[in-house]
């Protein structure tokens, strides 16, 4: 075989795979990455005085804010659960111009996108009903936005009991 003939069928090949490629949509620039959750940070005892009443499945601090997160019913199982998350300012005081997003997935199997807007309830409180589809670890992102705030993304894990 010719030196020009091996070089045609490297660069056809080469061409055909390019060809190949963009006819499957590939793109030209990998995927951004998703946005991680902030880590969680650990709230001192005065802090953690400011915790709503009743059962929590856990508190986290970003910056100048408090985040609670709760369940009902208290301990979540399988089914259907209203899950609230408690927003306060360091002195305490409720966090009302917020929207809640809830981002839901088991920890050790996906089950695709799962987001959950809650609601304002009580002064402080957002709420959303979720659908837990089978008992294991689970986790909840609270991502919280506020006029003129950075984005807060914060990270909840918990079991949910078979129902």
């Amino acid at each position: 075989m010719k030196r020009t003939s091996r070089f045609a069928i490297v660069v056809t090949a080469v061409a055909t795979w390019g060809l190949v490629a963009a006819c499957a949509g590939a793109s030209p620039r990998p995927a951004e990455p998703p946005a991680r959750p902030a880590p969680a940070l650990t709230l001192d005892a005065s802090q953690a005085a400011l915790a709503p009443p009743g059962p929590s499945l856990g508190g986290q601090r970003s910056g100048g804010l408090l985040v609670w997160l709760s369940s009902q019913p208290g301990q979540p199982v399988q089914g259907t659960a209203e899950m609230d998350a408690y927003l306060a300012d360091l002195t305490g005081q409720a966090v009302t111009d917020a929207q809640v997003t809830f981002d839901t997935d088991m920890t050790n199997m996906s089950h695709g996108l799962y987001l959950v807007t809650a609601q304002p309830a009580a002064s402080g409180h957002y709420v959303g009903r979720m659908h837990f589809s089978m008992p294991g670890p689970w986790r909840v992102i609270a991502i919280i936005e506020r006029p003129g705030e950075e984005v807060v993304r914060l990270r909840f894990e918990f079991a949910v009991n078979a129902g």
